[in-house]
């Protein structure tokens, strides 16, 4: 099994690479599952999608500088 990335490690991968490493750590996705990459201004979503499903049964976001933003109250 693959060691958990930091933020900073997750952020200096390739999509492919992205792509690797969430199949590998990712216990919920099947094999016929899908994963697509969003990078948006403040980080990147992954969203798992079943085959032949429009929407995501998951979703995951990484969030850059997340040590610097202010708390949502």
């Amino acid at each position: 099994m693959t060691s958990r990335k930091t933020i900073d490690e997750i952020f200096s991968m390739s999509e492919r690479e992205l792509l690797e490493y969430l199949k590998e750590t990712d216990n919920v996705l099947q094999s016929t599952d899908s994963i697509q990459i969003k990078p948006f201004e403040h980080g990147i979503k992954a969203l798992y999608y079943h085959k032949d499903s429009p929407k995501p049964f998951k979703t995951r976001v990484y969030l850059k500088n997340v040590e610097n933003t202010d708390s949502m109250e």
